[in-house]
């Protein structure tokens, strides 16, 4: 089982949402957390989860990774990420089931390496998932197999056009190799911005799950 933060509203009552945020590679599950408690204005009713990776990062400061980057390939990257998914997915699923939330209300919000785990995972849920937001990420197949079924999950990708460590051209790619495979793609490209997350960029995050929000 990964170690995990967690937040929920105070007086929020029992939640109907969860959200589970994936760090980027070097950091922890609190390096997103604070974006539930912003959100957590908006979707009062849910519980946000926020995972360490489970592996200490390579490049030490007591951080985390979901896989290595020492050999920056995309087989490499690929065999890493198929390594852990299994274990990220089972924790999605326990979450899922102690919270009792229903299908549809379950949404993974990556960031860097996190969104490359989180269209990961998707592709193993499905319709379980309400939707995936990706932040400076990337997707790491050039074709989606037969047994993928991230279609059935909507997507939200957002980058910076100025983005030093993940090109924005990753995201461009994703959008295509997900289109391909019938993935309904919400792209936003954020003019200056670097490998980060802004105002702009959460408040795209939290109206695409209020608006797949089952009911």
């Amino acid at each position: 089982m990964l170690n995990y933060k967690k937040y929920m509203h105070p007086g929020g009552g029992t939640p109907k949402t969860l959200i589970i945020f994936l760090h980027g590679y070097g950091a922890n599950g609190l390096d997103l957390l604070d974006i539930g408690k912003l959100w957590a204005q908006l979707l009062p009713k849910t519980v946000f989860l926020s995972p360490d990776a489970p592996d200490s990062c390579e490049m030490g400061g007591g951080g985390f990774q979901w896989f290595s980057l020492k050999t920056y390939t995309p087989e490499v990257m690929k065999a890493g990420a198929d390594k852990v998914v299994d274990n990220l997915v089972k924790f999605i699923l326990e979450k899922k089931e102690e919270y009792k939330i229903q299908d549809g209300n379950v949404f993974l919000v990556g960031f860097s390496q996190g969104t490359m785990m989180s269209l990961h995972a998707a592709s193993h849920l499905g319709k379980k998932l309400g939707g995936v937001v990706g932040y400076s990420g990337a997707y790491l197949y050039e074709t989606i197999e037969e047994d993928n079924i991230i279609a059935e999950v909507p997507i939200c990708l957002v980058h910076g056009d100025n983005d030093p460590v993940v090109p924005v051209d990753a995201t461009h790619m994703a959008e295509k190799t997900l289109s391909s495979s019938g993935a309904t793609i919400n792209k936003y490209i954020i003019p200056g911005l670097q490998h980060g997350i802004d105002q702009q960029g959460l408040k795209i995050g939290v109206d695409f799950i209020k608006k797949n929000l089952s009911k």
